[in-house]
């Protein structure tokens, strides 16, 4: 135990500024000019600053090539330049913001990430030297541009050099076949270098199809369906080193005339670096517009691929093989006595009572979670169930509580999936059991990184003992930093965030007990105000570096909201309206590896 000290502070509690108060119910706007006097015991860390913000990250140095792929040049009317509208010539440009066909979905999507910079110079090891990452979209045509610069075996020789080194290069391409003539890509010399990386591409044309994107996929996550821009298919030559297929394509059932699948986007890894050949190039241009489909996701989940390795390793789940984890929960609410909320019974609920006029309503459970891999699928994904014993309020332990399961599937990344329950108690803690998983999506990521994931979100209720409603929502996970965890040295995730109620789609029957949902007559409750509020959240998650395993995780959320009470009036005053409406209700979970 570090050296303590106690610590004798003054404290005017402020919270809901409290006046009369029921046993359970916190009152609002106490005018006693009476303080508490409360003892603390603090720890002391001298000499020590804890840092709450991400470290900061010089980003990733991205290239787009566009010296071997012209700039629009058409002409419309009199001011507006844009790509061409019968053939490649200029297509893919930026800045450009009147063709389809345009590159600046890309650029958009990708700039909070990554520093993005334009080539009009063939390539050399000066100029490669200034980036981490290159991108080659469909080299120009001689055929449909003239003036075409095509890639000089020399060229070629400095990236293969380049990636060999660790650098990543990604080249895109486009469809085949009489019909895409037009938008056809120089051949000869393009071939040359994708085949020095062990790939190339075939002939052919999927046409406009949507590609299914299971859950469990390896590779991408949070996309059900994503559209290949009519591409080709892919090949995997004898002599790839260490090739990894992302995605398959094929073309949709629609399509009588033709019966494309294969590969639509290959990695492989010679040397240090990354190759990432992909065989469409018009999937990331307008048709990251299409409402049903997620094409920018599923781009900027791609180009992270193109992040240097660093050795950065997803969760391990041998099979067969569990882990046991110490799950604790707290809850605490604040209700004015004047809000007649206050007086909805709460099982399971004892009273923190920081004055004697004050009575506040908490709770405390404690669970054992034993995580056992029960399989492991073709796509590398782990079969995860999560028995729940010694489910406890404070110390009592519900009678024959009966067999208590958790099961879902974490894909290859980490990405968790398919969640279901049987048993009362493991349904309560199944909307937080995902934190335990760990989302890593490629072995680039650095200290300071960020990348989305959808994840559950328990809503705290008035009866937290209640299975609460859960809302899915789009998370930035943020890898904060390297830090120790008893002994192990961890990567520190985050997520954190505030959202008004009514952006989450929380309703106010969602937070009432079923009693006040279903009171004859309709419910006495709703909130003030459109927004009803605001739910405040924390995601934390300490993840061993060696085997991507969840030492420790803690969820903290937070509901403040003004609910009205039908029969009474609205007050006047700000003030009147915090006695009869605010609410608030906090929920903490925390995971423990044994």
């Amino acid at each position: 135990m570090k050296n303590t000290k106690k610590i004798t502070y003054w404290v005017i509690v402020l919270a809901f500024q409290i006046i009369d108060m029921n046993p359970g119910q916190v009152a609002a706007h106490d005018r006693s000019d009476r303080a508490g006097i409360v003892t603390v015991v603090a720890d002391t860390i001298p000499n020590h600053v804890i840092s709450y913000s991400s470290q900061t990250m010089q980003p990733v140095r991205l290239m787009f090539d566009y010296y071997h792929h012209s700039l629009p040049s058409t002409k419309v009317g009199n001011r507006i330049i844009t790509g061409s509208w019968v053939d490649d010539n200029g297509r893919y440009g930026w800045d450009d913001f009147v063709h389809t066909n345009t590159f600046d979905p890309v650029f958009i999507a990708l700039e909070k990430e990554y520093s993005i910079s334009m080539s009009r110079e063939p390539y050399s090891k000066k100029l490669l030297s200034q980036t981490d990452a290159v991108v080659i979209m469909n080299a120009d045509n001689p055929q449909i541009v003239p003036s075409a610069h095509l890639l000089s075996d020399g060229e070629i020789s400095f990236l293969q050099e380049f990636v060999k080194n660790g650098g990543s290069l990604m080249v895109m391409v486009n469809a085949g076949g009489t019909a895409r003539e037009s938008e056809g890509f120089e051949k000869v010399q393009l071939n040359k270098l994708v085949r020095g990386f062990g790939l190339d591409w075939n002939n052919d044309d999927t046409h406009y199809s949507d590609i299914l994107i299971q859950e469990g996929h390896p590779h991408f996550y949070d996309v059900p369906i994503f559209h290949y821009g009519a591409g080709c298919t892919l090949q995997i030559l004898p002599e790839a080193q260490n090739p990894e297929v992302l995605m398959d394509v094929y073309s949709d059932a629609g399509y009588t005339d033709r019966k494309v699948s294969g590969h639509g986007i290959v990695m492989v890894r010679p040397g240090k670096g990354k190759f990432i050949l992909v065989g469409d190039v018009g999937s990331w241009t307008g048709n990251i517009s299409r409402p049903w489909t997620d094409n920018a996701r599923i781009l900027k989940q791609l180009f992270r691929y193109l992040k240097p390795d660093r050795g950065v390793t997803p969760p391990q789940f041998p099979a067969d093989k569990s882990w046991e984890y110490e799950v604790t929960v707290e809850g605490l609410q604040g209700v004015p006595v004047a809000n007649s909320l206050s007086q909805i019974s709460r099982p399971h609920y004892r009273l923190f009572s920081p004055r004697k006029i004050t009575n506040m309503p908490y709770f405390e459970t404690s669970a054992h979670l034993k995580l056992t891999c029960k399989e492991q699928t073709k796509d590398q994904a782990a079969k995860l169930e999560a028995k729940v014993t010694d489910f406890r309020w404070f110390d009592e332990q519900p009678e024959n509580p009966g067999d208590q399961y958790i099961r879902f599937t974490a894909s290859r990344q980490g990405k968790v999936s398919g969640m279901e329950a049987s048993g009362y108690d493991a349904q309560w803690l199944a909307t937080d059991v995902s934190v335990i998983i760990a989302l890593l999506p490629v072995d680039g990521v650095r200290a300071g990184d960020r990348w989305e994931s959808v994840e559950s979100l328990r809503i705290p209720i008035l009866r937290g003992s209640d299975l609460p409603p859960v809302k899915p929502f789009t998370l930035e996970v943020t890898y904060v930093a390297d830090t120790q965890v008893e002994g192990n040295s961890c990567r520190l995730l985050r997520s954190s965030g505030e959202i008004w109620l009514d952006e989450l789609g929380v309703r106010i029957e969602e937070l009432l007990p079923q009693e006040e949902v279903r009171r004859v007559g309709g419910s006495h409750y709703e909130f003030l105000a459109k927004r009803g509020g605001k739910l405040l959240f924390k995601r934390e998650q300490w993840v061993d570096q060696k085997t991507g395993i969840v030492v420790k995780a803690r969820i903290q959320t937070r509901i403040v909201a003004w609910i009205h009470d039908l029969r009474k009036p609205i007050n006047i005053s700000n003030a009147d309206k915090d006695n009869n409406m605010v609410v608030s209700l906090a929920h903490i979970v925390t995971f423990k590896l044994k």
